[in-house]
């Protein structure tokens, strides 16, 4: 009589407890490129975190502090206090300053660190938390750093590595004054925006960014808000791509280079 197949072990799951998109982005694209077959879940806020916990434990939690409402200090406290998921490890990544985050450091499974957390330094907690899941593939060079990128600034890897950088770093800031300039309808501002974008975007080889920025300038000829507002989201989650695949391209706070 065959042996039946052993069943397949269950993918990994990981629960991200933050409220800023950028980071739930960045989080999302490092879980998911070092631990393949993940299943991420994402939570705004402690309150919606006790919901998916109640749900499924997961293998892994990251954990903000500051958040609206039910925040990390009030999660932690009934996590680390509940059977079934007081073992599950926690990284805390958090603005919070040292003394707020002190006695946290005591509480079993749980690991603070100070935000932003490199993805590089993410990724080696990560394969640190979940060994067995991890790949031990490198990740391939992406869509973007490709001829058009090499076509504008050179075959110099090392200076195509310091414009990745450099538009990683800046990344943040600039989704963070788009938001707040279309939130006031600061409409001038928006175009002074799309007048940078655009050279960025040709710089760098990133035609979704350039068609993007070219659809809010339209939609600011137009002058109906809500369709701007909508333009400005689509440029702000492109720069975000474009940050991780950056980052991801190369591993930009790593040490292999």
């Amino acid at each position: 009589m065959p042996t039946p197949p052993s069943p397949r072990p269950a993918a990994p799951r990981a629960l991200v407890v933050e409220d800023d998109p950028l980071y739930v982005t960045l989080y999302g694209e490092v879980l998911a490129s070092t631990v393949p077959g993940i299943e991420i879940e994402h939570a705004a806020n402690g309150y919606a975190a006790l919901l998916h916990l109640a749900k499924q434990r997961p293998d892994l939690i990251l954990l903000d502090l500051h958040m609206p409402g039910f925040d990390g200090f009030e999660l932690l406290d009934i996590v680390k206090r509940k059977h079934g998921l007081a073992e599950v490890p926690i990284l805390v990544v958090s603005s919070a300053p040292d003394e707020s985050t002190q006695a946290l450091r005591s509480l079993p499974g749980v690991h603070v660190f100070a935000k932003p957390l490199r993805p590089a330094l993410l990724r080696k907690l990560i394969r640190q938390t979940l060994p067995d899941a991890c790949s031990a593939l490198s990740p391939a060079r992406s869509r973007l750093v490709a001829a058009r990128f090499t076509a504008f600034v050179g075959e110099d890897w090392d200076l195509q590595r310091q414009i990745a950088l450099q538009f990683f770093d800046l990344a943040p800031d600039r989704i963070a004054r788009i938001a707040d300039a279309a939130r006031r309808r600061d409409y001038p501002q928006l175009r002074e925006w799309c007048h940078t974008l655009t050279g960025t975007g040709s710089m760098i080889g990133a035609e979704a960014l350039v068609q993007l920025v070219a659809r809010l300038r339209q939609q600011l000829d137009g002058g109906e808000h809500a369709a701007i507002a909508g333009a400005a989201e689509a440029v702000m989650e492109e720069i975000r791509q474009i940050a991780l695949v950056f980052d991801h391209d190369f591993d930009l706070y790593g040490s292999a280079h």
